[in-house]
């Protein structure tokens, strides 16, 4: 049995080419989804790779209009 890589948001922040914060807030809306891993926020390999298959343009950061 091999277990899964497990990624921190600041990886997955470089690997998706935006910051930590982003991570947490892709976190709140729903578009992402991660492990807890005590207090901290996890992420596997194929936790990424959902996220990018429903997002194939990568994460744009949504406009708000005013």
């Amino acid at each position: 049995m091999e277990l899964p890589s497990l990624y921190t948001p600041s990886q997955v922040a470089d690997y998706l080419h935006v910051s930590r914060g982003t991570i947490y807030s892709m976190l709140s809306r729903g578009q992402i989804e991660s492990l807890k891993v005590g207090r901290h926020r996890r992420f596997t390999a194929q936790q990424v790779k959902e996220f990018l298959s429903k997002h194939p343009d990568g994460y744009m950061t949504p406009v708000i209009s005013r």
